[in-house]
């Protein structure tokens, strides 16, 4: 079997492909809040560039503004309260149009999980990024108990909480006019290839997959607003 690579990858595009499908994207200050799914940690995979999620969305917009500036703030193993308290107001100072969140996870791995908590701290974060103007894409996060990394224990209780989290997000998000773009549920969940040593973050290939499908949502976010326009 030939060995995929960006190249012949179905769920990658190219940086070239990229800037066409985000062609006339209005984004020039961005913001990215969250844990360690927004800060893109990866292995290195042959066949793909060591690059994050962001890194590959960056370089894209970055061809379409080179006037582009950007703010990273997230960081690994933070819950929503704590992404809220420490990241949330400089990332509104910086005044972005365009912010990407990743966040949920951690508040289920840990005890207590109370979804009640979550929406409220989305409904926070979202609504606070939204009266600006600014635009902000959320994630349903990848059901990876679906790939058998995750121990027969605690398989059943990771994809109910997984589902519970992408549940209350797009649900926040429909709310206040943000951009969801859901993972849960996609054919590349059940694919070991696509995650770290870690069976838990996504490697050079996953941040791949994952920065087209948020391309995708960007499109997708933009193509609505014009015809409503």
């Amino acid at each position: 079997m030939t060995e995929l690579t960006e190249a012949t990858d179905p769920y990658v595009i190219s940086t070239e492909a990229g800037v066409e499908l985000l062609a006339g994207a209005p984004w020039k200050r961005i913001a990215v809040i969250g844990d360690s799914i927004s800060t893109g940690i990866r292995e290195a995979v042959p066949g793909y560039q060591d690059l994050s999620w962001v890194d590959r969305i960056s370089a894209v917009l970055h061809r379409i503004h080179p006037d582009l500036d950007e703010i990273r703030l997230a960081k690994r193993d933070l819950t929503l309260t704590e992404i809220r308290q420490t990241q949330l107001r400089p990332a509104l100072d910086f005044r972005p149009d365009l912010v990407f969140l990743s966040g949920g996870g951690n508040d289920f791995i840990r005890p207590g999980f109370d979804p009640v908590t979550v929406r409220a701290e989305l409904t926070e974060i979202v609504s606070r990024v939204r009266v600006t103007g600014a635009d902000i894409l959320t994630i349903g996060m990848l059901d990876i108990s679906q790939a058998g990394i995750v121990s027969e224990k605690y398989g059943e209780m990771f994809s109910k909480a997984t589902r519970i989290v992408t549940r209350i997000t797009r649900e926040v998000s429909q709310e206040y006019g943000a951009i969801f773009v859901s993972f849960t549920d996609h054919p590349l969940c059940a694919d070991a290839g696509i995650y770290c040593s870690d069976r838990l973050h996504l490697n050079c290939r996953g941040q791949a997959f994952e920065a087209t499908g948020k391309m995708h949502g960007l499109a997708a976010h933009l193509a609505a607003r014009s015809k409503a326009a």
